[in-house]
């Protein structure tokens, strides 16, 4: 009996902690926190350096806001966010915005970018070490870095409903020309 109810208040505690969504959320980057630096091959080829496009030592011919969306071949919502990830990069072209493939074969990635007609550069995450760092847990993750390496954006998951916030975020960085 005192083990019956033990293990009833036991489940109950649990079942609280689990409910409270400050122990089940996943934590994500803050905005303002400097963008940890990453490297990452490109699926056509080529080097991919953040601080090449970012920060006080970037290239003056490639230095632009950064935006990485997370994603897997099997994400249902990533089919639904990459779409509009994709008119974004057309708005915005002076923004560089990059696919991240994390932790799949590099013809698994290669097949369904090509399926989908996907267009934008595709960085693989081989070992899942960038979304690591990003904290990337959940795909599709969008994540904007400004010029000066800080992280503007943060987001986990996707709804269409998030396409307006997204927007706007764009709209608040600053837009330089390429050289």
């Amino acid at each position: 009996m005192i083990m019956r109810k033990f293990s009833v208040i036991i489940l109950f505690l649990i079942t609280i902690v689990l409910a409270d969504s400050t122990f089940t959320s996943q934590p994500g980057m803050t905005i303002g926190e400097e963008a940890p630096g990453c490297y990452a091959s490109l699926l056509k080829g080529g080097d991919f350096f953040l601080g090449r496009y970012v920060g006080p030592k970037a290239h003056a011919n490639l230095k632009s806001p950064v935006v990485f969306s997370f994603f897997t071949t099997s994400c249902i919502p990533c089919r639904k966010e990459i779409p509009y990830i994709h008119t974004l990069k057309e708005e915005y072209p002076n923004v560089s915005v990059f696919l991240v493939n994390v932790a799949e074969d590099k013809q698994r990635v290669s097949a369904f970018i090509k399926a989908r007609g996907y267009t934008l550069p595709v960085l693989l995450d081989r070992y899942g070490k960038i979304s690591e760092k990003y904290k990337a847990q959940v795909t599709p993750t969008l994540i904007i870095i400004n010029e000066n390496g800080k992280i503007d954006f943060y987001k986990q998951g996707y709804k269409e409903t998030d396409n307006e916030m997204i927007k706007q975020s764009m709209e608040q960085l600053p837009h330089p020309k390429k050289h």
